[in-house]
């Protein structure tokens, strides 16, 4: 080998791990800023349903569980398109209590998948991205996009947000 050659796979191989490294924190900055924008978004859209299910079962003085069951299943009955984004907003309060992650997620889904709701679309593929219950950030994008499909902003901002962090990831698998 030639000292020009040595010293051309010298440098591309030094600059291919500067890329690899600047592109790891780049992807790590994306990754931080999309999980604490989810955060924020989950947790200010839940927390206007929590208090108002709080409020209703102190005054039927029922536990807050059997509140959110009750108010579920008259929303469904509703079927409508504000009822439903009601729902889904329900069904993301009860997602954050302690071990029901597992039928949220799948109430959601089904909220998305039967009755055509963008919003639970959107919150869907935003459970689908955080730290409790299922991750699966394919399920997540298919969901976001749905959404964003749908008009829905905050999905489409999600959904870039998405791809920038597991974009990179998904490609290689």
């Amino acid at each position: 080998m030639s000292r020009f050659s040595l010293r051309y796979s010298l440098a591309l191989a030094l600059g291919l791990a500067v890329q690899a490294g600047w592109g790891a924190s780049a992807q790590a900055d994306d990754c931080s800023r999309f999980a604490a924008a989810r955060d924020s978004y989950l947790g200010q859209t839940s927390d206007g349903m929590t208090a108002a299910l709080e409020q209703m079962a102190r005054q039927r003085q029922i536990p807050v569980d059997a509140a959110a069951f009750y108010w579920g299943g008259t929303l469904l009955q509703a079927d409508d398109r504000a009822s439903l984004a009601s729902l889904a907003q329900l069904t993301l309060a009860t997602y954050q209590w302690q071990g029901h992650w597992e039928r949220a997620e799948h109430a959601m889904t089904r909220i998305a998948d039967e009755h055509g709701s963008r919003v639970a679309a959107l919150y869907a593929g935003l459970m689908f991205t955080d730290n409790r219950g299922a991750r699966d950030p394919y399920r997540a994008r298919a969901y976001l996009a749905e959404s964003a499909r749908g008009g829905n902003r905050d999905a489409a901002a999600f959904l870039d947000m998405h791809d920038a962090c597991y974009g990179h990831r998904m490609a290689l698998n």
